[in-house]
């Protein structure tokens, strides 16, 4: 568990209005949460739906991916989070689209019942990251059919990094609520992908009815991979 700042261990944290609980780990990700809202349910039992859990949510020995897997992985913040999208067929060689899912709390608020618009910001980026995760995983397991690599995944650090993100706010994203990241393709060149990606959420929820979907934000991003190390060899 993530060690807490020393200012919360000399004063208390109840003493600062907090529950110890605030500071626990969430639940491992999966999708029963998302099974119980029937919007989110309808999306995930569709023909060919395959989802898994980001890699980003794992923790890891070198301290990669501990904003999502640690920080934001907590009942307040990021409570579970999902990835999904629709099987291609076997003539299709990438994934053109990824959902994210998130059930969200209200520890990352900017306004009141408000997600903070540097939050929404990173959940963009990593909706996208899970996009081309998706592709990347894909292409790997192709690459091992061939006999031009080994193991079920591809190795740790190999990414992209973010040279641009151009984000329009719309409406607020409202919490402690679901949202949902859809990413897709714009262009692929080379070392570089071009992704577009809208964050949703449903309006006007009741019993009988699930709601209005309602684009919160949209983005456009530049990701880059690095060029690969010379060998000194």
């Amino acid at each position: 568990m993530p060690r807490l700042p020393a200012h919360f261990a000399s004063e208390g944290i109840e003493g600062r209005g907090l529950p110890a609980s605030a500071f626990a780990m969430a639940p491992e990700d999966s999708n029963a949460p998302f099974l119980r809202i029937p919007w989110a349910a309808a999306l995930l039992k569709r023909t060919n739906v395959i989802w898994f859990t980001p890699a980003s949510r794992k923790r890891k020995q070198s301290g990669e991916d501990s904003l999502f897997a640690e920080i934001l992985k907590t009942p307040r913040t990021i409570r579970s989070c999902i990835s999904f999208y629709t099987r291609p067929p076997p003539s299709q060689t990438q994934i053109d689209e990824v959902h994210t899912i998130m059930s969200t709390g209200d520890g990352m608020n900017g306004h009141p019942d408000t997600m903070h618009g540097g939050i929404v910001a990173s959940i963009i980026d990593e909706g996208m990251g899970m996009l081309q995760l998706a592709n990347h995983e894909r292409e790997h397991l192709a690459a091992v059919s061939r006999g031009q690599a080994e193991g079920e995944l591809p190795p740790l650090g190999v990414g992209t990094y973010t040279a641009q993100l151009n984000i329009r706010y719309i409406k607020p994203v409202a919490t402690p609520a679901p949202v949902i990241v859809t990413a897709k393709y714009i262009k692929r060149d080379g070392r570089k992908e071009w992704i577009y990606a809208e964050v949703k959420q449903r309006a006007g929820l009741t019993e009988d009815y699930d709601g209005d979907e309602v684009v919160c934000a949209t983005a456009e991003g530049l990701f880059i991979e690095p060029r690969p190390k010379k060998s000194k060899l």
